[in-house]
């Protein structure tokens, strides 16, 4: 990792870390090694969720398919910094145009 990307890592920890007592986590789904879930952190300086979704356009080499449900072979991650002004930007946009291994 680049100086400059730790820097930012250890900030953003300690920011975390002085908002533990602010942070939340809730729980819906099953418990199982391979039970369909949503897990959500959150606190007032980051929101994490982890949710299962029904398999997609590869859920075949699986032998599922979307009417099967949601399952752990299909997971939307999603990390986002509340208050963060990022709400509607085109994050991903951005990213392909400035980071040099996209050109």
């Amino acid at each position: 990792m680049q100086r400059g990307k730790t820097d930012v890592a250890r900030a953003r920890m300690a920011e975390i870390r002085a908002h533990l007592t602010d942070t939340y986590a809730a729980w819906i789904g099953g418990t199982g090694r391979t039970d369909a879930f949503c897990l959500r952190v959150q606190s007032p300086v980051v929101w994490i969720e982890v949710d299962c979704q029904a398999p997609g356009p590869l859920g075949g080499a699986f032998g599922k398919t979307r009417a099967d449900g949601p399952s752990q072979l299909h997971l939307h991650p999603v990390v986002r910094t509340p208050n963060g002004n990022d709400y509607g930007k085109e994050l991903l946009r951005q990213h392909y145009l400035t980071s040099p291994h996209h050109r």
